[in-house]
């Protein structure tokens, strides 16, 4: 099986997006967590490959994008044994407000693939955003627009301006 047939794109009714390896018996949704086998996924009705699948950086790539924007990151117990999870976030207070962006990722462990990406936005406990990413643009466009929202109501540069921005003063921002 060659890699492009091995791992697939998927996507879920409730509007997740991931990558599956096809050498798994079965399809999990990382969002809600339904759990299709192959056989299973083609009749379905909430869950479906949407083509051939990869996220277009490695997992490197994506902790240095996390490390220079100042996310903190939190390790998870993974329920399914081929994937690793984490937990990236990163607070901000400001205007009376506190806001919290949570980046979960796993990954396969053999390969250090990217299996999904899930960012969620909170002002002050309440959600604002909650979507799946699955390139590196996808990845730095939300980052660069919740940070341009930040520095909207801060009267400084934010870390994760500074780390999004690559420490460009913010007129050129």
């Amino acid at each position: 099986m060659s890699t492009a047939e091995r791992y697939v794109l998927l996507g879920c009714s409730r509007g997740a997006e991931w990558i599956e390896d096809r050498l798994e018996p079965a399809a999990n949704c990382p969002w809600c967590g339904l759990n299709l086998t192959w056989d299973d996924l083609t009749t379905s009705d909430r869950m479906g490959v949407a083509g051939p699948g990869g996220i277009d950086m490695s997992l490197a790539d994506f902790r240095q994008i996390m490390d220079n924007c100042s996310f903190v990151r939190t390790e998870l117990p993974s329920a399914r044994r081929h994937c690793d999870a984490a937990i990236w976030t990163y607070l901000h207070s400001a205007a009376g407000g506190i806001f919290e962006i949570t980046i979960l990722v796993t990954s396969f462990k053999t390969e250090e693939r990217l299996r999904s990406i899930t960012l969620s936005l909170l002002l002050t406990g309440n959600p604002v955003l909650w979507t799946s990413v699955l390139t590196a643009e996808q990845l730095v466009f939300v980052l660069a627009a919740i940070a341009r929202s930040l520095e909207a109501v801060s009267d400084e540069r934010t870390r994760l301006g500074e780390g999004i921005f690559c420490g460009h003063p913010l007129e050129a921002a």
